[in-house]
């Protein structure tokens, strides 16, 4: 994508397995081992994603970024069906959208976005 805003994303994570296995259920991401301690995942489309192991994460460890989806209320239904919270729900954005946040299995907080 040549107006790429985000090109990486890290997450922490106390369990890399089982992050990996959430992301791979909620949205499809296939992480691959890449070095010690750290899974990548490479959306071919100048994103790429990190799980890097972390053995404490405390509240604002993690940047919070919004994931493009085409129907948020889906994606929180699978988020707490593989074990996220979600944190707040889908709320209006005037204008734009909407947009949601949810939990991840080690408590960090990502945001969802749904434009009109």
């Amino acid at each position: 994508m040549t107006n790429q805003i985000i090109g990486h994303l890290e997450i922490p994570s106390l369990d890399l397995e089982k992050a990996k296995d959430f992301f791979a259920n909620v949205f499809e991401w296939d992480f691959k081992p890449f070095g010690k301690g750290y899974y990548l995942y490479n959306s071919r489309s100048g994103m790429t994603m990190g799980l890097r192991s972390a053995t404490k994460i405390q509240s604002g460890d993690s940047t919070i970024f919004h994931i493009s989806v085409n129907n948020i209320d889906a994606y929180l239904d699978k988020v707490k069906t593989n074990g996220g919270k979600v944190y707040r729900e889908k709320t209006v954005i005037p204008v734009y959208g909407w947009y949601a946040l949810f939990n991840d299995l080690d408590g960090n907080i990502i945001g969802l976005f749904e434009s009109h």
